[in-house]
């Protein structure tokens, strides 16, 4: 998104906008448009590209600076940084890990009838940006207490948290709330799950945030140095009975073989 001058004569323009939030966002992404032609710009052209105060321009550039979206240089001018790249090769990852996905939640579906989800670790929670619903669920995943939820107490995510170590620790960070009578709140104890999960491949959730319906999910790894990341999980979500009971490995070993598949297709786009 390009803001233009007139943009920001309009935030400008407006009372209720003169000092608040808006104005500045509004200025901060005029500031970084400036730099879609030049590599590197200086507080006076800023200012007369946006039309602000060049004490306005220097504010805003020193504060993305700061932040590591824009980078200085010893002539005092300013450039685009390293942090913005990373925020847009995230970018870029999640929705190249929604396209890898998609074909294998369907396949997931069709095989076990159960509804198939794909999530990615925001802090310490859980958002499920894919979810393909399997038979008989009704609207029950319509909401949003089912489209962002609490990392502790789900499988997909625990199965980010034992190979993530940020998400983990976010969500020790955070502590636990109980959701249902089985809920894990115990932070020993969940440590404990964490470390059975990276032994096993794969983490389960009975009952932990719905009572009557369980859930089987496996890491989708990507390398990041040494080290082998979670950055998203494919999970299945159905009864209990169904989930975890005389169905459970041959769940388990279709969830793993789908999440080792998209960990492979995005490693290799990568």
């Amino acid at each position: 998104m390009t803001v233009t001058a007139d943009d920001l004569d309009v935030a400008i323009a407006c009372p209720e906008r003169e000092d608040g939030p808006l104005r500045s966002v509004s200025i901060a992404m005029g500031v970084l448009g400036c730099f879609e032609h030049e590599a590197e710009l200086g507080a006076t052209r800023v200012a007369a590209e946006l039309g602000v105060a060049k004490s306005t321009a220097s504010r805003m550039l020193a504060a993305l600076a700061s932040s590591g979206m824009l980078e200085r240089s010893r002539a005092g001018r300013y450039r685009l940084g390293l942090r913005l790249f990373e925020i847009g090769q995230l970018a870029v990852d999640r929705l190249m890990l929604r396209e890898l996905a998609l074909p294998v939640l369907g396949e997931l579906r069709e095989v076990l009838r159960e509804t198939a989800q794909l999530a990615i670790p925001v802090g310490a929670d859980v958002l499920y940006v894919d979810r393909l619903e399997g038979s008989g669920v009704g609207t029950m995943f319509h909401t949003e207490l089912y489209r962002r939820g609490p990392g502790h107490s789900s499988s997909a995510g625990k199965a980010m948290a034992a190979f993530n170590p940020t998400m983990a620790r976010a969500i020790l960070e955070r502590g636990f709330v109980r959701r249902t009578p089985f809920t894990i709140v115990d932070p020993a104890r969940y440590q404990q799950v964490l470390r059975q999960v990276r032994v096993d491949g794969f983490a389960a959730s009975r009952e932990e945030h719905t009572l009557g319906m369980s859930s089987i999910a496996a890491p989708v790894l990507v390398a990041r140095g040494e080290r082998r990341i979670a950055v998203a999980a494919i999970s299945v979500v159905g009864g209990t009975a169904r989930v975890l009971g005389a169905r459970k490995v041959a769940v388990v070993q279709s969830v793993r073989r789908a999440a080792a598949s998209v960990s492979a297709a995005l490693q290799n786009c990568s």
